[in-house]
């Protein structure tokens, strides 16, 4: 009763078992002994408490018989000896892992103090409070750098730049062609200003047979530039279309992120179970992850 008493007081959600058995008398010996058995096979406690309380010294003997001393000391579940009074010795007090002076302070050892336990459970949630915080903290701090690393690396971005520099040699190219063609018609003039100071009918059919010419390969010249011009554009928007996100989403490749759009490059970011958006060269498929098989 003096055990219970305390239980229900320190640790009233602690689970008791009671393994009834004679504690005085000559039928005393093989019931403990039977009890501790019992209480062995069943495993269905943390630790055993023997004893009981206050008596004559012939009382108390059972705890004193070599077949209980060998059952608490051959125990594999702890054992603790509260026989007696605080100034009662039995040799079970010694086979057993623990003596305690009263049943009453058996309990009080055994039992966790439930005020203990609230400040223990108050101190691990102030420190998964903390620990959460923590968390949360670097991987808003990991985000913020891999955004900013993203937007600098953005393929929109690369591809901008790109289309900006191919309308700049594209205007160059123009404005080179002007220039050559502004060359050739300044050359003509002055041809023709050379051919009307010479008037010989011969010479001005051989001078206008050569401004012929002239005018032909100037626009041979003209085609073939423009041709290699074309060229070199058509070339340098193959190479644009080759570093293309879009372009390479069109050979089979796909962009797996997470729903909150973290791009998955390994195995390890990801766990069973784990739902998945897929981004392909032509719409999105929202998957699950079945297996993860990392390198």
């Amino acid at each position: 009763h003096d055990m219970r008493t305390v239980l229900r007081r320190r640790a009233p959600d602690l689970p008791v078992f009671i393994y009834p058995t004679l504690v005085q008398g000559s039928a005393a010996t093989a019931q403990i002994v039977s009890a501790i058995m019992l209480a062995n096979r069943r495993a269905e406690v943390d630790v055993l408490i023997v004893g009981r309380g206050g008596g004559s010294l012939e009382d108390l003997w059972c705890f004193n018989e070599e077949a209980v001393a060998r059952a608490i000391h051959g125990s594999a579940i702890p054992v603790v000896s509260a026989v007696g009074h605080e100034v009662d010795v039995t040799i079970s007090d010694f086979a057993a892992d623990l003596r305690a002076p009263t049943p009453s302070a058996a309990a009080e050892l055994v039992a966790p103090d439930r005020s203990a336990r609230a400040q223990r459970l108050v101190h691990l949630r102030q420190r998964l409070t903390q620990a959460m915080n923590r968390h949360q903290t670097a991987a808003r701090h990991g985000f913020a750098l891999l955004q900013k690393r993203l937007d600098h690396q953005d393929p929109k971005r690369r591809l901008e730049q790109q289309s900006q520099r191919l309308d700049e040699l594209d205007r160059r190219l123009q404005q080179h062609l002007r220039d050559r063609l502004h060359q050739g018609e300044r050359r003509l003039a002055g041809l023709a200003m050379r051919l009307q100071a010479r008037s010989p009918e011969k010479r001005l059919a051989i001078g206008k047979r050569r401004h012929q010419l002239a005018e032909e390969r100037l626009h041979a010249l003209i085609a073939k530039r423009q041709d290699l011009a074309r060229h070199s554009l058509a070339m340098l928007g193959a190479r644009l279309d080759g570093i293309s996100p879009l372009a390479t989403l069109g050979r089979g490749y796909a962009i797996v992120r997470t729903p909150t759009g973290e791009v998955i490059s390994r195995a390890a970011q990801v766990n069973v179970g784990q739902p998945l958006v897929t981004t392909l060269a032509e719409g999105q498929l929202r998957v699950r992850v079945e297996e993860v098989h990392n390198p």
